[in-house]
């Protein structure tokens, strides 16, 4: 029990600097300064995702829900930082250091999540699905949609006229292999299911694609609602993609918990 509540408590500081790091500089230059607070679609995402993440440290029975929804902060607080990194990290203020606080909220649920489970037992391994199981499971092929989507973006411009998010950040491709890693890990826990056993738990999954929702649609919540029309395609593509891919994982979710009862009831009937 202790080890949950200190879980907790990681997650509600976790939180707290999130909440923080949208008043704080984001950029000086030239005797302007930028913060997160002068995108009014930005501060609404954070605070409404944050203030809904608070579910985990208050225990009030949806700790995974509260956990994916601050793990999609912490992905949008990693974009500034991707495109900085590795020669211009000076630049950036205390608000992008401080946002990567935000690790600290799943950080916060792994730490409830392994001082409950010497509680409950393991549950069983799940089996792979087969191919054919795209075709008969319309969430699945959405989160599928959104990983090609994703994989398409990463090589277009992110605004008109720009680089494309391989070539967007100022040393080098760190945004590029950032967004790579990221769909290498969704292909992994969404589709290698399909052929070999799970790589990691449901609740794994959902985390990591809410995470690489938030990193995704960075760019587009920046230049939402005056600005969109200089979003490039990438910028589209790469928002849209990770929108369908959290929008599938979720859905999947909702109907494996679902049919979870009836599966439970066949079982037990005589």
């Amino acid at each position: 029990m202790t080890g949950a509540l200190g879980g907790r408590a990681i997650a509600m500081v976790g939180i707290i600097v999130g909440l923080l790091a949208v008043g704080l500089d984001l950029i000086s230059a030239g005797g302007a300064t930028s913060r997160y607070l002068d995108h009014g679609v930005v501060v609404a995402f954070v605070i409404a995702l944050l203030a809904m993440a608070s579910y985990l440290p208050a225990e009030v029975g949806f700790d995974t829900f509260g956990a994916a929804l601050g793990t999609a902060v912490f992905g949008f607080y990693l974009y500034v930082p991707a495109l900085f990194a590795f020669d211009h990290l000076g630049t950036p203020g205390a608000a992008v250091w401080l946002g990567l606080g935000t690790v600290l909220i799943p950080t916060g649920w792994a730490i409830v999540r392994a001082a409950e489970a010497s509680e409950e037992s393991a549950p069983p391994a799940r089996a792979p699905r087969g191919a054919a199981a795209l075709l008969r499971d319309p969430q699945l092929a959405i989160a599928t949609a959104g990983l090609i989507l994703l994989a398409a973006g990463i090589w277009l411009p992110v605004v008109n006229d720009g680089p494309s998010f391989w070539n967007a950040s100022f040393s080098g491709h760190a945004l590029g292999i950032l967004l790579l890693l990221a769909l290498l890990a969704n292909v992994a826990t969404v589709l290698l299911p399909l052929v070999w056993r799970p790589v990691t738990s449901s609740d794994g999954t959902l985390l990591l694609a809410a995470g690489t929702f938030g990193l995704t649609v960075a760019e587009w919540l920046e230049q939402a609602f005056s600005h969109l029309g200089s979003l490039g395609s990438g910028g589209w593509i790469e928002a849209v993609g990770g929108l369908l891919l959290i929008g599938g994982v979720v859905a999947a979710r909702l109907g494996a918990e679902r049919r979870a009862p009836v599966r439970e009831a066949v079982a037990v009937a005589p």
